[in-house]
C-alpha cells in the first residue's frame, strides 16, 4: 500500500489540479472554445469547447496519477530500487509542470485575442 506521505502527495497534487480547472474555466469565461492543439511554435491549431479544455487534461492527469501510484505501491518493497516517494514526486512535480505549460499557453493565446 502507499505511503501516508506518497497518499498526501497525489491528494495535493490531484487537488492542485481541479482548481486549475475550475480557474481556467472561469477566466476564459469569455471565449467559447479554447485551443486544443498547438505546434512547435506554440500557436494552437485546432479548438474545442472552453469547459472540455479546462478539464481534460486536468482530470486524464489526476486519473493517470492516481492508477500510477498505486501500481508503485503494489510493487513489493524488496523489489522496488529505492524510495517510492522520490518517484512519486517526481512524476507529480513532471505532470504539474505539463499542466503549467498548457496553462501558460492558454494565457498567451487569450492575451492575444484582446
Amino acid at each position: 500500500m502507499a505511503s501516508d506521505g506518497e497518499l498526501g502527495l497525489l491528494l495535493l497534487t490531484v487537488s492542485a489540479l481541479l482548481i486549475t480547472a475550475v480557474w481556467t474555466d472561469r477566466r476564459n469565461r469569455r471565449f467559447d472554445t479554447l485551443p486544443a492543439h498547438y505546434d512547435f511554435r506554440g500557436r494552437p491549431t485546432r479548438f474545442a469547447s472552453r469547459r472540455l479544455m479546462a478539464w481534460l487534461l486536468p482530470v486524464t492527469i489526476s486519473v493517470m496519477l492516481v492508477v500510477i501510484v498505486f501500481a508503485i505501491a503494489a510493487v513489493p518493497p524488496e523489489l522496488q530500487n529505492g524510495d517510492s516517494f522520490v518517484g512519486t514526486l517526481a512524476l507529480c512535480l513532471t505532470l504539474l509542470g505539463a499542466q503549467a505549460l498548457v496553462l501558460w499557453l492558454q494565457d498567451r493565446w487569450a492575451r492575444s485575442q484582446g
